[in-house]
C-alpha cells in the first residue's frame, strides 16, 4: 500500500497539466473553479500565464525536476486567485452553494500545494528559512484542508438529494452511499484536527475520491466530452485525491499530521518536521 501512496504527488501534477491544458484548448480559465471576471484586466495574457505554470508544474512533479519550488510556485498563484476571486465572491454571497464548493475547492488545491512540497526533499537549498517556511505553509494549509473537509460534510447535508442526484443509478444503495460520503468527510476532518489515525483517515479519504474518479467523474467527463466543467471536476476530485495519499504516505509509519517547530540537531538544518506522536494506522 505504501509503494501505492508513493504514486500521489504524480496525481496532483497530472491534475495540474490538465488544468493548463484545458485552459488552452477553450482558451478560457477554468469555469468552474477560476472564476475570472471577463473585465479582468489582460485577461487572456493572464490565461495564459496560469496556463503555463499549470503545465509546467505538473511536467516538474512527473519528471522529478525541482518539484518541490513548482508546488511552491503553483500554491502561491492558487493562493492568489483565492484571495483575490474567489473568497470575495464567496464573501459577498454566502447564502450561495456553488461559491463555498468553488472557494473550498481552491483551499484543497491551494493547502495541497504545500501540504505535498513539505513531504518532498529540499531541492532548492536556498536556506534554512525556505525550509521551515513551506512547512509552517504545509501546517496552516494541513487544518485548511481539514476546514474543508467540514464545509463539504455540511454541504452534503444541506444538499443531500442535490448529491444523491449525482449518484449514478446504476449503484446499489445509493442513498446509504451518500450517508458514507458525509461520515467520511466528518471523521477524516476530526481525524486531522486532533492528530489522531491520521493515515488511516487519509487513505480512506483518497480512497473515496478515487472512487468517486472511476465511477462518478470519469464516466460524466467521456459522457459529456466537450463539456469543459465535467473535466475540471474529474481533475479537481484527482488533485485533492493526490492530496489526501501524499498525507496518508507522510502519516503511514505513525508521524502525526501536526507540524511542529525543530532545530536540527547537526545545526546543517532548522525547519519543521512531523514528530511522531503515536499516530499507528
Amino acid at each position: 500500500m505504501n509503494k501505492f501512496l508513493r504514486v500521489a504527488p504524480y496525481f496532483y501534477g497530472a491534475a495540474m497539466v490538465a488544468f493548463g491544458v484545458i485552459q488552452l484548448v477553450t482558451q478560457n480559465f477554468l469555469s468552474s473553479l477560476l472564476q475570472v471576471p471577463p473585465a479582468f484586466p489582460l485577461r487572456w495574457i493572464s490565461m495564459l500565464l496560469s496556463s503555463a505554470i499549470f503545465i509546467l508544474t505538473g511536467l516538474s512533479i512527473v519528471f522529478n525536476i525541482r518539484r518541490q519550488l513548482a508546488l511552491v510556485g503553483v500554491g502561491a498563484l492558487l493562493a492568489i486567485f483565492l484571495l483575490a476571486l474567489q473568497l470575495p465572491a464567496l464573501l459577498m454571497n454566502l447564502h450561495n452553494a456553488n461559491d463555498w464548493a468553488v472557494t473550498f475547492e481552491g483551499v484543497m488545491l491551494t493547502s495541497g500545494a504545500f501540504i505535498i512540497a513539505a513531504g518532498l526533499p529540499d531541492e532548492t537549498l536556498i536556506s534554512r528559512r525556505w525550509n521551515r517556511t513551506i512547512h509552517v505553509l504545509a501546517m496552516i494549509g494541513h487544518y485548511l484542508f481539514a476546514l474543508s473537509l467540514f464545509v463539504f460534510c455540511i454541504q452534503h447535508i444541506m444538499y443531500f438529494d442535490y448529491i444523491l442526484s449525482l449518484i449514478p443509478t446504476w449503484m446499489p444503495v445509493r442513498m446509504v452511499l451518500d450517508y458514507v460520503v458525509v461520515v467520511g468527510y466528518l471523521l477524516c476532518g476530526i481525524s486531522f484536527v486532533i492528530g489522531q489515525r491520521v493515515g488511516l483517515a487519509a487513505t480512506w479519504l483518497g480512497i473515496m475520491f478515487f472512487l468517486w474518479i472511476l465511477l462518478l467523474h470519469a464516466p460524466r467527463a467521456i459522457g459529456k466530452w466537450n463539456v469543459e466543467t465535467e473535466w475540471t471536476s474529474l481533475f479537481v476530485a484527482l488533485a485533492v485525491c493526490g492530496v489526501a495519499f501524499s498525507t496518508a504516505q507522510r502519516n503511514h509509519h505513525g508521524h502525526p499530521a501536526r507540524v511542529v517547530a525543530l532545530q536540527a540537531d547537526n545545526g546543517r538544518e532548522s525547519g519543521m518536521s512531523f514528530v511522531a506522536k503515536g499516530d499507528k494506522t
